[in-house]
């Protein structure tokens, strides 16, 4: 006698996907299995939720929860069911109203297919190479705009920290003589502010940056026409006149002679002159101003000094010419206030002077220059 309990011959072993659709197979068309009453909803032991049901249909849910459906629609008629419901609705083929209904819309047509396929292929369009190296060029113009800027910064930082600029902030800090100052902005007289004498903490911070400034360039360069000028205009506005008028006086010798080197020599001399006295002095700085007008006829700097030199002469006429010039070529208002202020100043005096002048000529003669009439020469 057979062995009964001999196996028969094993099915071939798929993967887990064939297994889960064989298992769907069998229960779309097998027979549900017998159960009893299905327990009540929410209590112990009760069926999965509806909704696990229909991810279970549409292929959504988890691995594990799919096991556990399973098994639980494999022993509940009622689960058996309501999967296999939800499994025709997610495969049944589309009824033939559904057909009819999509096939009177216009994109289901040949001729409008076709037409679309014309217009996608005419229209423009780069590949993903193209729009990259496109990023590539753009984000390259922006870091060119971002360093043009950091140039353009860096060189206006240093065109506004140069030494003539710090000396022209400083002069406009602390104007202290009445002669300007070339590049100077305006600023009022105060005499108060003179240095001599005062110690370095009374210096403008900007002097001071100048001169470190001025200094350093000249370790390296200690011959530099340009930067022994400017060593000498500090020293002017430091009222060291000496050094200033020594070194200014070698770079004129040297040449070439310019109107701003013979501005810083003559405010070296004139402020001298004023400290000290000398009318020799006064007498060199106007003689250096009339040099620069010759060479810069049209220079607010070179009139507004050269006036007040013609004026601390006595050469009030041509004071008043040349304040009438100043005051065609300047632009800045507060320095044209100044220059009308000391022109109607001038005038005044001069005005002063005709009138005086007149009365003294209207004076009778002494009696001693008068002669009776008839009278001869007198005889010894």
């Amino acid at each position: 006698m057979k062995d009964e309990t001999k196996s028969s011959p094993s099915a071939p072993v798929g993967s887990a996907d064939d297994a889960l659709a064989r298992a769907f197979e069998e229960l779309l068309q097998g027979p549900l299995p017998h159960q009893g009453p299905a327990p009540a909803a929410g209590g112990a032991g009760s069926c999965p939720a509806p909704d696990g049901w229909a991810r279970l249909a549409s292929g959504e849910a988890r691995p594990a929860e799919t096991d556990t459906l399973l098994s639980h629609a494999a022993a509940c008629a009622g689960c058996a069911a309501r999967l296999r419901q939800g499994l025709r609705l997610f495969s049944e083929e589309p009824s033939a109203e559904e057909i009819d209904e999509t096939a009177k819309l216009a994109s289901a047509s040949a001729d409008w297919q076709r037409q679309m396929a014309v217009e996608l292929a005419r229209t423009p369009h780069k590949p993903a190479r193209q729009r990259a190296k496109r990023n590539y060029v753009w984000a390259g113009v922006g870091l060119a705009a971002m360093l043009t800027l950091a140039v353009g910064l860096s060189l206006w930082w240093q065109q506004q920290h140069t030494p003539e600029r710090l000396l022209a902030e400083a002069y406009t800090r602390s104007r202290s003589f009445d002669l300007r100052m070339p590049g100077a902005g305006f600023a009022a007289v105060t005499p108060e502010m003179h240095l001599r004498g005062r110690g370095g903490s009374r210096k403008p911070a900007s002097l001071i940056d100048a001169r470190t400034a001025i200094e350093h360039h000249l370790e390296s360069a200690p011959e530099d026409p340009h930067w022994l000028q400017l060593e000498a205009r500090a020293d002017v506005m430091e009222e060291r006149f000496d050094p200033a008028i020594e070194v200014l006086g070698r770079l004129l010798a040297a040449g070439p002679v310019t109107s701003s080197l013979l501005v810083d020599n003559a405010a070296a001399y004139f402020e001298r002159g004023t400290a000290t006295g000398s009318e020799n002095d006064r007498a060199m700085a106007l003689d250096s101003l009339r040099r620069a007008d010759e060479l810069a006829p049209g220079d607010p700097v070179v009139l507004f000094n050269e006036a007040i030199a013609m004026e601390d002469r006595g050469q009030v006429i041509n004071a008043v010419e040349t304040w009438n010039r100043y005051l065609r070529f300047e632009r800045d208002p507060r320095w044209l206030a100044e220059g009308r202020r000391r022109l109607e100043t001038l005038e005044q005096k001069l005005n002063q002077m005709k009138t005086h002048q007149g009365r003294i000529e209207q004076l009778p003669a002494p009696p001693e220059t008068m002669r009776a009439p008839g009278a001869g020469p007198a005889h010894g």
